[in-house]
């Protein structure tokens, strides 16, 4: 659709009469601004509903070792796994890996507070001390966020974070 756009601009600068170069360098400059204006639109945004990531999910991805769980609302259903490299969630059946921004700030057992990936970026927060919940398990209140490629928020969700081995 764009490029018919682009196409048509140019095919209309170039008919008419006989321009000046100053005329011409004016209907250049209006085409060029035309086509910038048609390139700057982003498209809709896409909400996104993560899915719980489910024992073979983990089995299947190799997703062990210390982490930090995140499991917004009430359900126990963990929606982000964090590593200390990596970060995964489950969205429309898919496992989508992230990376681990090493510049991101550090939270609990080696995670970071932003991963990104290849069509999303997600941050992670952490708010208190943390609780104990089992022998080397801490509980904190955690958010996820999940961003588009124009960094704009198409999930967000606050509850659980468990962090251990």
């Amino acid at each position: 659709m764009r490029f018919a756009a682009c196409v048509l601009v140019v095919a209309l600068a170039a008919c008419g009469d006989s321009l000046s170069p100053e005329e011409q360098a004016e209907r250049d400059r209006e085409a060029v601004a035309m086509v910038e204006e048609a390139n700057a639109v982003e498209p809709a945004i896409n909400e996104v509903v993560p899915e719980p990531i489910l024992y073979p999910d983990i089995e299947r991805h190799d997703i062990y070792g210390a982490s930090c769980a995140y499991a917004p609302g009430t359900n126990l259903g963990a929606r982000v796994i964090a590593r200390q490299a990596d970060a995964f969630m489950k969205v429309d059946g898919e496992i989508i890996r992230f990376a681990a921004d090493p510049g991101a700030r550090e939270l609990p057992y080696g995670t970071r507070s932003l991963y990104n990936g290849r069509e999303y970026s997600l941050r992670l927060e952490i708010a208190g001390e943390g609780v104990q919940t089992g022998e080397e398990v801490m509980e904190y209140e955690g958010t996820v966020s999940l961003r588009d490629r124009y960094d704009r928020v198409i999930y967000t969700g606050t509850g659980a974070a468990q962090c251990g081995v």
